[in-house]
């Protein structure tokens, strides 16, 4: 598309759109905290193949920048990132996702869980305590296999912080 300004110079643009950065479908739920009753807490689900090693670069990106949006729309209290329906295999960039909602908190708690599935598990696991580990990802305590106690995990923070006056 071109645009012509007054003094005849030539503009060229390219019309963009998130999608357009990867593949990945995702939805975003959103529930009450049964713990904390002023409490929100969502849940952002990611399905599909992230990219192996950099390849998955746009993946992150495009994770991160609907994650925020996400945040930013309906500012949840706490986040659980599912990664149930995600094949990831290799890709540091992916850590990024993690940090999502984590500037729009500011000084107050923002709880965060993951919810990995079969396919995403291992690699995740090695991302975060190394690749040459042998703990278990149960060492991990934001990381959980069932989304049940991935939301107790999120509620237990928010009593927490609530009983600290961190809300």
């Amino acid at each position: 598309m071109k645009l012509y300004m007054e003094d005849c110079m030539d503009i060229v643009t390219k019309q963009l759109k998130l999608e357009e950065l990867s593949d990945l479908k995702y939805e975003v739920h959103m529930g009450d905290s049964q713990a904390v009753n002023y409490c929100s807490i969502m849940i952002l689900k990611f399905m599909g193949e992230y990219g192996f090693g950099s390849s998955g670069n746009s993946d992150a990106i495009y994770m991160c920048a609907i994650g925020e949006a996400a945040v930013e729309a309906w500012g949840p209290d706490g986040l659980i990132l599912d990664f149930s329906e995600l094949v990831y295999e290799w890709g540091d960039l992916i850590e990024r996702v993690f940090d999502i909602g984590k500037a729009k908190s500011g000084r107050i708690p923002f709880p965060e869980a993951l919810v990995v599935g079969k396919q995403s598990e291992e690699a995740i696991r090695t991302l975060i305590l190394g690749e040459y580990s042998d703990e278990p990802i149960d060492d991990i305590d934001w990381v959980h296999r069932d989304l049940n106690s991935a939301w107790a995990f999120i509620e237990e923070k928010l009593m927490e912080y609530d009983r600290d006056k961190k809300l």
